[in-house]
């Protein structure tokens, strides 16, 4: 009877480590990345960040080409082994004084387990700022009090001196305020599946515009699919979507990033923005629009 006993706990056992084992095997690896090695930073220095690994990762394979950053160029750098940690390094970093910098995207299936890879990364980690050199403040000379020479025909009296006058330095005004991003409304509020639509981006600002960076990777589209581009030069970027597919029905619309553009002074849009809606639908219901009819609850 004992022994019947034991072989039935070994059994349990055995059953036991089997089913952790598919467990944490069923669930592919997550990436969680913490805040930057410090808030700010001078124009070429170093910013790090921390990537942590989890749900038992067994193979990382995080490299450079993996990962986008937003808001300042930089080179890019991955350091570390093992499967649980990477640190990202941003070296040399360059931008204007006041441009907020951040890790944008990490690709997917750069962890992996017996479940599969990670999913890709579209964030905003928590940013840090360029700011100006610190400059040194020479060391000023000190004050000659020896007067106990009276008979030197070179000697000033302490209240003279033979340096000439410095006019007291004007006040700069310091820009702060920050460009406005306007979007337009669509080229067309019904379309086919297969069709174009467009819109134009607007940035402004009181002082004088600088960089306008916006591209494909600054543009989400909810709702549905299309090819993007992006054109036009001066303040103003035209947006056209072409070959639209997604479900019929439905409001459909585009978010755009936060720091596309600065100005002269080196401030950056800090705010995302979105579009107005639109509807995709067949021919049959762009002939007859009274006949299709959104659910409230779903928006489709």
């Amino acid at each position: 009877m004992k022994k019947l006993l034991y072989i039935f706990m070994i059994f349990i056992l055995i059953l036991t480590c089997t089913c952790n084992n598919i467990l944490v095997a069923a669930v592919i690896p997550r990436l969680g990345i913490t805040p930057p090695s410090s808030g700010t930073v001078e124009v070429g220095g170093t910013i790090r960040y921390t990537v942590n690994i989890y749900n038992n990762a067994t193979n990382v394979t995080l490299s450079p080409s993996d990962i986008r950053i937003s808001g300042v160029n930089a080179n890019i750098s991955v350091e570390g082994s093992g499967n649980s940690q990477r640190v990202i390094v941003l070296s040399n970093i360059q931008g204007s004084v006041g441009a907020v910098g951040y890790i944008s995207y990490i690709a997917a299936n750069v962890a992996t387990n017996e479940a599969g890879g990670n999913r890709e990364m579209n964030l905003t980690s928590t940013s840090f700022t360029i700011v100006a050199t610190q400059s040194t403040v020479p060391e000023q000379p000190q004050e000659n009090n020896n007067t106990s020479n009276n008979n030197n025909n070179n000697y000033l009296p302490p209240n003279e001196t033979n340096e000439p006058t410095q006019e007291t330095p004007q006040e700069e005004t310091t820009d702060t305020q920050e460009p406005t991003m306007t979007i337009g409304s669509f080229s067309n509020t019904v379309i086919q599946k297969g069709e174009t639509i467009s819109f134009d981006i607007t940035y402004n600002d009181e002082t004088e515009m600088g960089e306008i960076t916006i591209n494909n990777n600054d543009i989400t589209l909810y709702g549905f699919t299309a090819d993007v581009q992006i054109s036009g030069d001066g303040n103003t970027r035209k947006v056209t979507l072409s070959n639209v597919q997604g479900n019929l029905g439905g409001l459909k619309y585009i978010k755009i990033a936060a720091n596309t553009a600065k100005d002269k002074a080196g401030n950056s849009v800090s705010k995302s923005s979105q579009t107005s809606n639109f509807k995709l639908v067949d021919s049959d219901t762009r002939n007859n629009p009274d006949d299709w009819i959104e659910n409230p609850n779903t928006g489709k």
